[in-house]
Order: structure tokens, then sequence, then C-alpha cells
């Protein structure tokens, strides 16, 4: 199915015709002068998300908060009472739950408020209230599963064959038998569970530097004119066919989190001691292993993960390679790999409104069940699309049980602002349908799985744009842009993966880590990926700097080990095989009722093989021949039509 081409990326072309495509088909436009980033009150109400779904005003949160604590109290209480029934047991474990989605209900709209201006200081208040519930819920509960695990297990079999209510929670017993040597006694789990504050203090530190305080410097944008710099700027300007404003966006963004770089070093040193800290306190062997225990992931998996993705480097390089020459450039540096290499003919911006469009019509696959709760999401304003002054940067889904599975993007109009909306929105439909179908103990879901939703979508959505594409000239900066993704979620995560491992190594060890030995890191790391092909820019050495996921204990990885599954489950469904849509959703319904690689498994994707890994780079070498073939046809069409031919 694909066409082999050498090396270099370049088939047997001549490279000044490839050249000639590549000036004709960048024909973008320099854009309109930038305006001033605008608060949230000059945003029209359909463009914000509406948090009154979730409480209608302060009063409704208070009342809930002061019901939290009461439950609270009441957890504590049952600790004196005992697991020694059925009865008590099921009545605990309703209790627990009930009490986890309602703190958790507050925090998510308490978090949601301060995301909207990072600079509230009373959302903030709010927000700070409801992690202090949070740790005294987890505080209070720590004894329960401790109890569970010391009871005899033919014991708790025959609880739940006498008692109806507790044969839901047969998985989540098993689980914590599962457990049972990386359980710590009742008064060791509360102490634990009281450590909750200091622990978030990295990411809080981390969030209040990056997302409100960070210097970002002025540049000029392609009308010239001068603007500030932000997260989401730093993110279009970094995509410019102008090559002096990527650069301009590169240093000035580099050279912001490089003046504070030591205090970021700082920040992440904390969380990566922190992984070591409740790894080596339960009894894993690294943090890597305390991550993926919960979800029964052996590390083989991983491993396997990181073998087969290092192995295909090359075809990595040859896509560089491929940009080089299109851009005619000497050498290529890190701010000329995500400007794309084709132009949308039909339009250089996407307005929100069409993507909306575009996005509910890619995933009618699904059916039309399915695509009656997005275009709900979207008109009930689950989503809050614009940048504002102190609005939190980046995008996420979240939500509690019984409220809207929110998005926050910072939508612009590119292609990738598209991508990230669709990607947030499978997220969602994920917590939707886990919600509608799953009893309170399982309705949360694995990150492994929760990435195979908003992959999903993304491919979903590159597919369907594709389909609409007839010309070479329409295909080719969707190409670039499919080829981009898969780059960006599977080599580029694969590359943080193996970052995070030896920072996190150094840790374990009790070395160092400060911003110069992470940076000599990444950058090796960098090179090690992209090989002599992209010039080593020291600018680079404070990257890591700019990534909040290293806070998050080893959660990279499934980002890449997720788009594999998520292109093989995808291609099932539009392939119209029999059965792959109701697998497909029935993996989005099951929730954490079950291990995430059995339910993988039952939907038709086994990621302890190379095989779906090997498969996505296949794929991606396809759309590397196919962009490249495309390219060179483009240009022979457009010589011809210069020649009068």
């Amino acid at each position: 199915m694909s066409t082999k081409v050498n090396t270099t990326g370049l088939a047997a072309t001549p490279a000044g015709l490839i050249l000639l495509g590549w000036l004709i088909l960048l024909g973008v436009q320099p854009a309109p002068g930038q305006k001033p980033v605008p608060t949230c009150d000059e945003i029209p109400d359909r463009y914000k998300w509406d948090l009154s779904l979730m409480y209608t005003d302060l009063s409704a949160w208070e009342a809930d908060f002061a019901r939290a604590e009461q439950w609270i109290a009441r957890l504590q209480a049952e600790r004196n009472a005992g697991l020694d029934s059925p009865a008590a047991l099921l009545a605990c474990l309703d209790l627990r739950f009930d009490t986890r989605w309602l703190v958790d209900k507050l925090l998510v709209y308490a978090s949601q408020l301060s995301d909207q201006d990072t600079r509230d200081n009373s959302a903030l208040a709010l927000k700070n209230r409801a992690t202090g519930l949070y740790v005294r819920f987890a505080r209070a509960a720590a004894w329960i599963e401790p109890a569970i695990a010391g009871l005899p297990e033919d014991t708790l079999r025959a609880w739940c064959e006498s008692t109806p209510g507790l044969r839901t929670y047969r998985h989540y017993l098993a689980n914590v038998l599962r457990s049972r040597p990386h359980l710590l006694p009742a008064r060791e789990e509360e102490l634990l569970a009281m450590s909750g504050n200091l622990a978030a203090l990295p990411e809080e530190a981390y969030s209040a530097l990056t997302n409100a305080e960070l210097p970002w410097p002025m540049v000029r944008d392609q009308a010239g004119q001068e603007v500030r710099l932000s997260s989401a700027r730093f993110d279009k300007f970094i995509r410019s066919p102008d090559r002096r404003l990527r650069r301009d966006a590169f240093l000035g963004a580099m050279g912001a989190y490089a003046a504070f770089q030591n205090t970021l070093a700082a920040t992440l040193a904390g969380a990566l001691h922190r992984h070591v800290f409740y790894a080596q306190a339960r009894g894993f062997e690294s943090p890597l292993e305390s991550v993926l225990f919960p979800d029964a992931l052996p590390v083989s998996m991983y491993e396997n993960l990181v073998r087969t993705v290092r192995a295909h480097r090359p075809l990595l390089r040859r896509w560089a390679a491929l940009r080089r020459q299109a851009l005619d450039l000497d050498q290529l540096h890190v701010y000329d790999l995500y400007v794309p290499l084709a132009a949308d003919p039909d339009q250089s911006e996407i307005a929100y409104d069409d993507a909306v469009t575009q996005i509910i019509a890619s995933l009618e696959p699904l059916g039309p069940d399915y695509v009656e709760v997005v275009t709900r999401a979207f008109s009930s304003r689950w989503v809050d699309v614009y940048e504002t002054q102190g609005k939190r940067t980046g995008g996420y889904s979240w939500g509690s049980y019984d409220s809207p599975p929110y998005i926050l993007v910072n939508y612009n109009g590119s292609p990738r602002d598209m991508s990230i909306l669709t990607h947030e929105l499978g997220h969602s439909m994920h917590s939707y349908l886990t919600h509608r179908h799953q009893p309170k103990v399982y309705g949360d879901y694995s990150g492994l799985v929760a990435e195979v939703a908003s992959i999903f979508h993304e491919i979903l959505l590159e597919e369907y744009r594709l389909a609409q594409a007839r010309t070479p000239r329409q295909r080719l900066p969707l190409l670039n842009q499919q080829i981009d993704n898969l780059q960006g979620t599977v080599f580029r995560q694969v590359l943080f993966a193996e970052f995070e491992y030896q920072a996190h190594s150094w840790a374990q060890q009790g070395q160092p880590v400060t911003a110069e030995r992470l940076g000599q890191l990444y950058l090796d790391t960098f090179h090690d990926y992209w090989g002599g092909e992209v010039a080593r820019d020291p600018e680079n050495a404070v990257y890591w700097a700019r990534v909040p996921h290293f806070y998050m204990n080893h959660y990279v990885f499934r980002y890449a080990a997720a788009y594999c599954a998520a292109a093989a489950l995808a291609e099932n469904v539009l392939a119209g095989r029999p059965g792959a849509r109701e697998a497909y959703l029935e993996l989005l319904a099951a929730g954490s009722s079950d291990y995430p690689l059995e339910l993988l498994s039952r939907a038709g994707v086994d990621l302890t093989t190379p095989t779906p890994i090997e498969a996505a780079m296949r794929r991606f070498e396809r759309l590397v021949d196919e962009f490249h073939n495309c390219l060179s046809q483009a240009a022979e069409q457009q010589a011809d039509t210069a020649a009068g031919r």
C-alpha cells in the first residue's frame, strides 16, 4: 500500500521540483495584527462553560460542602464499628463512594472557577478549601481498604453471594485483595492521606508561576505589531510560516522559562521525590511500577512500547529530512518542527463554529445516539472556548459523576486547536458514557483507556477531513497534520517518557535534580530521537520546564500506547467491520469495571505485543509516503499550468 522512498524521505523526483511545490503551496498571507488577550467578560456567554449546571450559586456549593463534612464524620465514626457483617461493609462502601463523588464535585466546581481566572483570589480560596476537604475525606476513608484486606477471602466471597448489593463491588473487592502487599496498616494509610496537601505543593507552585506570573516577553507578530507572548500565542506562533516569528517566539518562551529554571527544577524535583516516597512507602521497586500497578499494567508493556518505538527512530529522522528540504533550509532547528509544510488552499483559520460542525460530522460513524450527546455538549455550554486574561493554559476535560464533563480549551482557530477540541470531547464522552452505565464505584477509568477515547476522536476527525479532500493540494495539509499528530503523540511522548524515567531514577538514587542536569538530559534524549537532522539549539535545554505532565508520574507513555490502540480501533470502525462500533462503545461505557488491558482486549487490541505499535509505525510511514507523493504531484501540476500545458 505504501510507496517506498529512500532514506532522505524523497522519491526519485528532482529536489527543485519538490521545493517549487512547497513555495507554491505555502500561500499563507500575513495574519492581521494580534488583538490584546480579552477578559472573560468580553466573551459571549455561548463560548463559556455554564457552571450553573453544577451549582446555581455559592450557597448551593456551601450546602454541599456542609453535607460532605457530615458524611466524612460518619466515615470516621464507622471505623470504630468495623466491618463485621455484609450489611456493615455494604453501608460503608456506599457511603465511601457517595462521599468521594460529592467531594469531587465540590473540587471540580471550585477548580474551574479558579481556572477561568487564575488571578481570582476568592476562587483560589474556594479551590483550596475543596482541596483540603478532599484530603480530609481521604484521611477519613483511609482505614477502609486495609480493613477489607484483613478479611478472609472466603468470607468476602460468601458475603458477596449472600448480599445482592455487594455483588456490584466484586471487582473492586478483588482489586483490594490484589493490593494486599502494598497496603499499609490503617494509621499509616491515614498518615499518607494526611500528606495530600503537602504532596500537591509542587504542582501548585508550578501552576501559579507558569499560568499567572511567568514574565512573557514582547514579540513582533507577522504584521509587525508588538504583542506580548503567552502560552497560547507561543503555540500559534511556533507554527507560523514566518520563520523570524517562529524563532522569536521560541527564544522568547524559552528565555521566560530559563529565567526561572532553578525554581522550576526545584518544583519538578519535589514532584519526583514525592513519587519516589509514595512508591517506597508501599513497597514498590520504582515509581513506574507503583503507577502501573493499580491498572494491572506490567512493566514489560511499558518496555515493549519504548523498545518498539525506538526501533523506528529512522522514520522520524526521515520526516525531519523531508521537512528540511521542503523548507529549503540548510539546517532544521527546533522552531522549524511544527510549521505546516502545506497551507490549506480553502482556509487558513477555522472558525470555532465551523470546527464544531466538522467534529460532529466526523463522529457520525459512532451512531446517532452518540452524535446527539455531542451536539448537546456544545449547545449546553460544556465548553470554555477562548483564551482570556488569567485563564489556565492548555486544555482538559473534567467533571464529576452527576455533573457535565466540562471542557477547557484555548481555541485560536488552527487545525491543531480543532484537534485539541475533539480530543477533549473524547474524554468528555468517555466520562458521560461511564457515568451513565456504571455505578459510582466504577465511575473512574484508567488513564490508558482515557487517552484511547480522546485519540480515537482525533483520528476520526483526521480521516473525515481527508475524505473530503480530492486534489493533492487539498490533501497535503491534512496529511501533514496527521503526520505531526502521530509524531507528537507517539514519538514525542516516548521521548518524554524516557526523559522522565531517567529523572525519576536520579531522585530514587539520591542524585541531584538540577536545572543544568535536566537540561543536558533533555537535549541528549531529544537528539537521540531526532539525530543530526535537527540542530542542537542550546535554548531547547529548558523545554522540560514547559511540560506539566512530568508532575503526573509516568503519564506520558499512555498517550503513545493509546494512539496505537485507538488507531487500530478506529480502523475497524471506519471499515464497518461487524461489531466494531458496539465493541468500542462498550469500552467507553465500562469505566473501571475491569482492568484496562482486559477491556482493550475485548475491544480487539493487545498492547502487550509489538503488533499495534508496529501497525502505528506503518501508518506513519504510509502517511509520509503519501505526503511526499502528493507534494510531487501538486508541483508537477503547477509546473504544467505555468508552462501552458
